[in-house]
């Protein structure tokens, strides 16, 4: 496969079709807006890198969800080596934006919480099967484990996620 430049219309169309899906991986794993954007946009630089490596007739957003996961752990295995961690997601004494529901955003930080609890590979695993709707196999595949695994991951998750919120959140 011909190496595709990044103003070309099919690896903008790849970019186009695919980021929400990449920052909302990388959203549940880092939990931080700024550590999202920058881990977005280093996905899509090795997918370009890389995009002769690709399959054609594979599954693009598995591909690209895969590079996001790899990204994600190579930058906090840098993080840990440096020994310093990211700083908070907003400056102190600035709540949320004009009009946002207040219960909304407590329910939101309860959840941000509870999913902060679950291992890094729990939180892998829930995310790609409920928010990206991803088969138990290609779970497994992106998570580097066993479809029985997977399937653990994902009734640890909600069995978790049910005991911290309650049955009516």
């Amino acid at each position: 496969m011909a190496r595709v430049q990044p103003d070309t219309p099919d690896f903008a169309a790849v970019v186009a079709e695919h980021w929400d899906a990449v920052y909302r991986l990388l959203y549940s794993l880092a939990g931080d807006v700024h550590a999202t954007e920058d881990l977005t946009q280093e996905t899509f630089l090795r997918a370009l890198n890389r995009f002769d490596s690709f399959k054609p007739g594979t599954n693009l957003r598995s591909w690209l969800l895969r590079i996001a996961a790899n990204a994600f752990f190579d930058e906090r295995r840098k993080r840990k080596r440096s020994k310093t961690g990211p700083l908070d997601d907003e400056p102190p004494g600035r709540g949320p934006a004009p009009g946002h529901d207040l219960e909304t955003a407590e329910r939101c930080a309860r959840l941000r919480a509870a999913l902060g609890e679950l291992s890094e590979l729990t939180r892998l695993v829930f995310h790609l099967r409920v928010q990206e709707g991803l088969s138990y196999r290609e779970v497994a595949d992106l998570a580097g484990t066993t479809e029985q695994s997977a399937r653990w991951h994902l009734h640890h998750a909600r069995t978790t996620l049910l005991e911290r919120l309650g049955p009516d959140f």
